[in-house]
């Protein structure tokens, strides 16, 4: 989900950004989804849009995982089976897992800050239904 803030000055815009994306969310959501078991790269796009709502073009889930992989959140081992495309099985490690723990605390103190926000944001325009 995606909210695009603009300002607007004599109707021209002069500032967008985006609101509503989390840097790097994706890379929790493939720790959570190995966390249930191993899994290859298109089970992952599969489970990230089923599972996190995250859709993910298949170039970038492949460098983050490389990435994931060199920063010790996952490892990785070739399924070679006959008759079959080789396919890189990835699996969640320790660090993984301490990592995972520590993105879903941080994220549940962001949770917390925007339906503050929210909230507040409700008491001043009551009748906004744009929550």
């Amino acid at each position: 989900m995606i909210f695009t803030y603009m300002n607007r000055v004599n109707g021209t815009p002069f500032r967008s950004r985006d609101f509503g994306t989390i840097e790097r969310f994706v890379e929790p959501c493939i720790l959570l989804l190995l966390s249930k078991e191993p899994a290859h790269g298109y089970g992952l796009l599969e489970g990230l849009e089923k599972h996190c709502g995250e859709k993910v073009d298949v170039g970038d889930l492949y460098r983050t995982l490389r990435r994931m992989e060199h920063d010790g959140w996952v490892s990785s081992a070739w399924d070679r089976k006959e008759n079959q495309r080789d396919k890189r099985i990835y699996t969640i490690t320790e660090e993984g897992r301490a990592f995972l723990k520590y993105a879903v605390a941080s994220l549940q103190q962001t949770d917390e800050l925007i339906h503050h926000l929210f909230s507040g944001y409700q008491k001043v325009y009551p009748e906004s239904n744009t929550i």
